[in-house]
């Protein structure tokens, strides 16, 4: 037997579990409604809207007024950069293609991070891929799948920072890693700029503070020289994207508008709201210790971690977290897994990362029920308006109690990692 094989075969599991789910719901599209997932034809939507921009703009149009390539007219909402695919001969045809190679990278890299190791870990990491707001970006092959990739790549060079200098290389050597994982968190912040936040990942690699803030204070420097040369595309760009102001969205001003717009159901908000507040508040505040505790200094894990919390938090407090977003959770979640799967080093920590488990997936799977109730309503149908005012209280109250969890395990993290010597955070354990 192949000796890589035990540890490839689970994960291996994962994206075979996840590609036959997808083609399932192909065949069977029924069942994008049963998830609550709109599907919209052509199939990866909006990767079919960048590649319409590459089209406009080698056709010498406005790629920010309304797209005649595109078949929802839709214009260009990002960066100059995502415009490439025009020079390089790209149409909306390809979609096709890309689509499939998108999905396949996409689970391939869903798979490698969270890294399940026992069949109970399969299937969770399984109910965290086809959640219906991770499988509503892969349906539209959305752009965020792509920053998803690249903050994962990023880990995986920093990680191997981590190794070279636990086994004794000079820091001066970490360059030819570092530099690569530096340069992929700049491609995705110019690409969406939100991740420009995540920056602070750079951290995770082995080595001193003067030269880990270097990279830091460099990489920083070379995102905004992109923002200020094409200054103009970014401005225009921002100027038009829509702002996800619905139920289905995640947002730090959802909360309010929905206390602002349903006086009439506030009583069951609340009753949805503050028992899940104040339980999760309170097992939060209660292991504040190992939360704040839970990251590794360095490695692949903490660079998930740190980019896909920060992303997150960022988005959610700028009110720009669009549903497919929640790919970021899948970041954090590696470490998660990894913990939940060591009980026998750490039994404490063990559980801390099985609740934050639970907690996200139960999140993540609370889309159809608002889904489904938004659909009865709007068929008239007795108290719905009150069953989906309180299956949205309660999501919110765990996107909460969740953005609490991820706040403390990074600010942790950022605090043990500026209090600890060089000389130890540049000899490293090994990576989780």
């Amino acid at each position: 037997m192949n000796p890589s094989w035990p540890r490839l075969r689970w994960p291996s599991a994962v994206v075979a579990g996840g590609l036959l789910a997808f083609l399932a719901l192909i065949t069977h599209e029924e069942g994008w409604d049963w998830l609550g997932v709109q599907h919209l034809t052509p199939y990866f939507f909006d990767l079919v809207a960048i590649l319409a921009a590459g089209q406009a703009w080698s056709a010498g149009r406005d790629v920010y007024a309304p797209n005649p390539f595109d078949p929802g007219g839709r214009p260009h909402v990002y960066g100059p950069w995502w415009l490439a695919g025009g020079p390089l001969g790209l149409t909306t045809g390809d979609a096709r293609w890309l689509g499939w190679l998108l999905v396949l990278a996409f689970f391939i890299t869903v798979a490698a991070v969270l890294a399940p190791r026992r069949p109970a870990a399969v299937l969770v990491a399984l109910l965290l891929l086809l959640s219906p707001p991770v499988l509503y970006g892969v349906e539209r092959g959305n752009n965020d799948l792509v920053v998803f990739m690249l903050f994962a790549a990023a880990g995986a060079l920093l990680a191997r920072v981590a190794r070279n200098a636990a086994v004794g290389q000079p820091e001066s050597a970490g360059w030819l890693t570092a530099g690569p994982a530096a340069g992929l968190l700049w491609l995705a912040a110019a690409l969406k700029i939100y991740p420009l936040v995540a920056l602070p990942a750079l951290a995770a690699q082995a080595g001193s503070r003067r030269r880990t803030l270097g990279w830091l204070g460099g990489t920083a420097g070379a995102c905004l020289a992109v923002f200020l040369l094409w200054r103009t595309d970014y401005q225009r760009a921002m100027a038009i994207v829509p702002r996800p102001e619905t139920i289905f969205a995640y947002g730090w001003s959802l909360l309010p508008l929905a206390w602002e717009k349903i006086p009439l159901q506030r009583g069951p908000l609340l009753l949805a709201v503050l028992p899940v507040i104040a339980l999760v508040g309170g097992w939060g505040w209660a292991r504040r210790r190992a939360l704040l505790a839970a990251v590794p200094l360095t490695g692949a894990a903490t660079a998930w971690y740190v980019t896909g919390a920060l992303a997150w938090l960022f988005c959610w407090a700028a009110n720009t977290n669009y549903p497919y977003r929640a790919v970021l959770l899948l970041l954090p979640a590696g470490l998660w897994l990894a913990h939940a799967q060591t009980a026998e080093a750490d039994a404490s920590r063990a559980t801390v990362a099985r609740v934050q488990l639970a907690g996200c997936v139960l999140l993540l799977w609370l889309w159809p029920l608002k889904s489904w109730w938004a659909v009865a309503l709007n068929s008239g149908r007795t108290g719905a308006d009150r069953c989906l005012v309180m299956v949205f209280g309660v999501e919110q109250a765990l996107v909460l109690g969740l953005n609490f969890a991820l706040t403390l395990g990074v600010a942790g993290w950022a605090w043990r990692w500026w209090h600890t010597p060089d000389a130890a955070r540049m000899n490293p354990k090994a990576d989780i």
